[in-house]
């Protein structure tokens, strides 16, 4: 929804320091009270703002390679190696010293990257993903020219091995980029990683001819948390993966969208180029990294720690389920993925989407379990929405 900020409170009779306050204080307004009833999208807004308020006063920009770090002074390129070293331990690499990483964006240039350094990497290739994978992957595809292929995902929204097989059968004789998804977007389904590498493996497409992104923007940082996982759905290089992406502002939990991906070195020295006058290589999609995303990652790592990721998991697990129960007692259908956050339901009246900022596709909507999101929110939709649930209550959701 967008809201008019400056024009309204324009006035010749007002300095420039009191419409830029009067602005802020309504934009400050607008986002505590929207803030307060979010469901719909996996943003953890349980964080705090230490790394803004105490370095907000310095340009950090770690510019060129992460670990090769460049000719200005203002960085934090150290940090961002521990950084993408705490992700190498819990994604499970089997010896650091043979991956990269790097902090982006998003979850977004994460996906764009990595699928261009398939591309690099494998010549003319062809990208396969599931119809449940977010669109940053056809996009990615589109701008780096790449034939997509789509494999149908099953009523849970995982990707369908059978269907994977097929397509992967009639493209054998061409090299692969296998796009996978930990947690997809509309349901929260895992693709199994293990089951899906298997089916390159009998179709013949070898390591050197097939390149495993896994995209794990909420879950890749929900799973590694979770005991007793199917071990294939697991985000782990063990499974013999090339890259894992995720999102600094969904679960880790960063004032700022940012992502972080971490791949393996090899693919990264082939796109390696040095640039002088930074006196550093040329290995990231941005030239200008955002350091300040760095320390606000490396803040919540280091505050929280494994036990305080696991913490979390467990709690939004159990809220979840909490959540999908209070539906089903009012006798909605409600779709909620195995050790997932989201929750699937009928989609309600606008007036609701709009006030809980519920996510929609066709029939569906979601509300995701964030560590911000408690019982009383939680109390308050499932009120309002039982309340009205009767005029939606002939809606085929789910097949």
């Amino acid at each position: 929804m967008c809201v008019k900020l400056t024009c309204d409170i324009l006035d010749a009779r007002l300095s420039k320091t009191a419409v830029i306050n009067a602005t802020l204080d309504k934009l400050g307004n607008k986002f505590a009270d929207r803030r307060a009833k979010h469901l719909g999208y996996p943003f953890n807004l349980d964080f705090d703002a230490w790394p803004i308020h105490q370095f907000g006063k310095f340009l950090i920009n770690n510019l060129g390679d992460p670990y090769v770090g460049s000719h200005y002074a203002t960085e934090v390129c150290g940090v961002e190696r521990e950084v993408v070293g705490w992700f190498a331990r819990v994604w499970e690499c089997a010896d650091p010293e043979e991956y990269w990483g790097a902090v982006g964006a998003s979850g977004t240039e994460g996906n764009l990257w990595a699928i261009y350094l398939a591309r690099e990497t494998l010549g003319n290739p062809v990208l396969i993903h599931s119809t449940e994978a977010h669109y940053s992957v056809p996009k990615a595809a589109k701008i780096l020219r790449i034939e997509a292929l789509t494999c149908e995902a099953d009523h849970t929204g995982a990707i369908c091995p059978d269907a994977l097989r097929e397509v992967v059968q009639a493209n054998r004789h061409r090299c692969i980029i296998l796009a996978l998804t930990c947690g997809t977007t509309m349901k929260g389904a895992h693709d199994d990683i293990a089951s899906c590498i298997s089916v390159l493996d009998q179709v013949g497409i070898d390591p050197g001819r097939r390149f495993v992104h896994v995209d794990g923007a909420l879950n890749a940082m929900v799973l590694p948390f979770v005991d007793d996982l199917p071990s294939g759905i697991r985000p782990s290089f063990r499974h013999g993966v090339d890259s894992i992406s995720t999102s600094g502002h969904k679960m880790i939990g960063t004032p700022m969208p940012c992502g972080v991906l971490v791949v393996r070195r090899e693919h990264v020295r082939r796109v390696a180029s040095t640039v002088s006058y930074l006196r550093s290589d040329d290995t990231t999609l941005m030239g200008s990294r955002n350091g300040h995303a760095v320390l606000a990652i490396w803040n919540r790592l280091t505050r929280l720690g494994i036990a305080g990721f696991r913490h979390n998991a467990r709690t939004c697990i159990e809220r979840a389920d909490g959540f999908a129960g209070a539906l089903r007692s009012a006798s909605v259908p409600v779709l909620l993925n195995p050790c997932y956050l989201t929750v699937v339901f009928p989609k309600p009246s606008e007036r609701l989407v709009n006030e809980y900022q519920l996510a929609c596709h066709g029939n569906c909507a979601h509300a995701i379990v964030m560590p911000n999101v408690k019982a009383d929110l939680i109390d308050r939709f499932v009120g309002d929405y039982t309340a009205e649930w009767p005029c939606n209550s002939r809606q085929k959701v789910f097949s």
